[in-house]
């Protein structure tokens, strides 16, 4: 009788390290996870793959990944004395960090990254893993008189990574014999490295050399002054470190913004930074809104993401029950569905939703998806007009051209209804659009009262000034003339608008000039109400996807800043929220609207049917 074959077992693959497995767990679903984050496993895999390349000089060190991650349960202890174990999502972003390498050239075995941000909901267990960060860079990063800060908003936020790393070293035997700790200041003697606190309140910021920066709660801070002044002293160091921690915001023209979309960009593969290391938190857009333009769950789609279903709190807490239960996420559920003073902002800090302070007129999803690579730089004889809101002396002015891009001739047409009130009775109207509008705008703001608004209105004058996207006149009043001298010596030239918008408060000498000497044809339009018809096509063309624009931050902050009004005859019109919240650009566009549906030209359909009337 032939003897029963024992079973061949299937031999256990060995395991990988931490951060690999947490890639792989991601991409196979183990680990819940949303699209920014499954982006950021994605890239480490693809990484791993090309390493050791010309073409990706780069490789991933699993010992130096391992020894960052073993350092924290070896040295340091959580609260209730329990040893400090990094969830896996820290273990994922920590090694990361300090596992990918520089090869070959200067650089050889130094760090890859420069950068990491960090964007998960409260209770993630970011402040205290910063301040375990700081303690290894002040000991065991091989860096000889290593600089560490802690930055925050103010004194007493810039000391809350301090504080932990203080609590820490402390219930540290093996640490304190090599650290001298003190109310403010973790020291070590024997390399000369020191631990502190920094803010924008620090009156000695410019000269650190810094080996890390640890910037905590980026969403409460007033812009990046003291961030970008601490890590200006990282061309002195071999291998510097900046890590930015924050919960999402409301203010998308805020520095924490800016900071959340360069990393989204990086890990969508738009913008390449090979220093920038980006983990995002974020629920999901269905594929139908994501195919839209939105980067969050759109309100009111019963396909996207629910942020009060407990099946997708994993993606915005990657602690969850770890550090925190998910008691925790239903009270806050519960306290954001019973108190509207707390919806906007528990959803934002518990569930990674950026919500706006302000009723918004145009979400900046709708917004971002009209946004395309290029505009039209001539209009080359196609129908076009320009709006303009002028500013008072030290305000920012607007100029905005608009120019139509009618369909091809057998292209289906987009019906929009619109309602109004006439007398007491609602009428719907009926638009046919068959066109789509190139947006190209234009700001000016005096030059010497750019920095005090800087500072003053927390609004990045400085970056946008930089960057191209807005001019400065010289000055403390903005220059009228030198705008009139530019549309007519270039923006004219390449528009040659048919006819051009105004409003009439602070611009009839302009509006004059442009008349008389620039020979255009001027229109005074009157604003507000007057202007409803206008808005409401604005909004249509927006939803449909049908205006197209470059992207330009300035014309952003003003979309974002502007905040919808009715009247019980369902006119339509927007102001704005604050004194600092412009909304200039948007008034320009809407004018410009108003009078390019009135151009009338031989090859446009409006030849064959008239101008648009709403």
């Amino acid at each position: 009788m032939e003897r029963p074959r024992a079973k061949k077992r299937r031999p256990t693959p060995p395991r990988l390290d931490p951060v690999t497995q947490y890639a792989v767990d991601v991409r196979e679903s183990r680990v819940v996870a949303g699209r920014p984050v499954r982006l950021a496993c994605l890239r480490h895999e693809r990484d791993l793959a090309r390493q050791r390349t010309p073409a990706f000089p780069y490789y991933f060190d699993v010992a130096a990944a391992q020894h960052i991650i073993d350092f924290f349960p070896e040295f340091l202890t959580l609260e209730n004395g329990d040893p400090f174990h990094l969830p896996p999502w820290l273990q994922f972003g920590y090694g990361s960090m300090f596992g990918w390498k520089c090869w070959g050239g200067e650089r050889d075995g130094l760090r890859k990254f420069v950068h990491g941000f960090f964007e998960t909901s409260k209770g993630s267990g970011k402040t205290p893993s910063a301040g375990g960060v700081g303690l290894y860079g002040e000991t065991y990063d091989d860096e000889p008189h290593a600089e560490i800060y802690s930055t925050g908003f103010d004194k007493g936020q810039a000391s809350i990574i301090l504080n932990d790393a203080i609590r820490m070293a402390k219930g540290s035997p093996d640490l304190m014999e090599q650290l001298i700790v003190d109310t403010y200041n973790i020291a070590n003697p024997s390399t000369g490295s020191f631990f502190r606190a920094a803010s924008s309140q620090h009156r000695s910021k410019s000269g650190p050399r810094p080996h890390m920066v640890l910037s905590d709660e980026i969403h409460e801070h007033r812009d990046g002054t003291v961030v970008t002044k601490m890590e200006s002293g990282f061309k002195n160091r071999r291998q510097p470190l900046g890590l930015k921690f924050t919960n999402s915001g409301s203010d998308k023209t805020s520095y924490c913004w800016q900071l959340h979309e360069k990393s989204l960009q990086v890990l969508e593969g738009a913008v390449q930074d090979e220093q920038w290391f980006a983990y995002v938190c974020s629920l999901d857009p269905c594929p139908a809104c994501f195919d839209q333009g939105y980067r969050q769950p759109k309100d009111g789609c019963k396909d996207c993401d629910d942020w009060t279903n407990p099946i997708v709190w994993p993606k915005i807490a990657p602690a969850l029950g770890i550090v925190i239960q998910p008691k925790y996420l239903q009270d806050a559920v519960d306290a954001a569905l019973s108190m509207p003073s707390e919806y906007a902002l528990k959803r934002r800090l518990n569930f990674c939703i950026w919500t706006e302070t302000h009723q918004v007129w145009i979400n900046s999803n709708a917004w971002d998806a009209c946004k395309v690579d290029q505009v039209l730089e001539r209009s080359d004889g196609r129908a076009c007009a320009v709006g303009f809101d002028m500013s008072e002396k030290l305000d920012l002015t607007a100029g905005v051209v608009a120019v139509r891009i009618d369909d091809p001739e057998d292209a289906p047409e987009d019906i929009v209804e619109l309602v109004d009130v006439e007398g007491d009775e609602e009428v719907r109207k009926t638009l046919r659009l068959n066109f789509s509008i190139d947006l190209i705008p234009f700001f000016w703001i005096p030059e010497d009262t750019l920095l005090e608004r800087v500072r003053k209105d927390r609004i990045p004058y400085d970056a946008w000034k930089k960057d191209l996207k807005i001019f400065v006149t010289p000055g403390p009043v903005v220059d009228h003339d030198l705008i009139y001298r530019q549309f007519v010596g270039d923006i004219g030239k390449r528009y040659r608008p048919q006819r051009v918008g105004y409003d009439p408060h602070n611009a009839t000498q302009f509006a004059l000039q442009l008349r008389d000497k620039g020979k255009f044809t001027i229109v005074d339009v009157a604003q507000g109400r007057a202007l409803s018809e206008s808005f409401k096509l604005f909004e249509a063309l927006v939803m449909l996807r049908r205006i197209r624009h470059t992207g330009n931050p300035v014309m952003s902050f003003c979309v974002a800043n502007a905040e919808p009004k009715r009247d019980r005859y369902q006119n339509l019109w927007i102001e704005k929220p604050s004194q600092v919240k412009r909304i200039d650009g948007l008034i320009a566009a809407v004018i410009a609207l108003s009078q390019l549906v009135l151009v009338q030209k031989t090859e446009s359909v409006y030849a064959r049917r008239g101008a648009l009337v709403l």
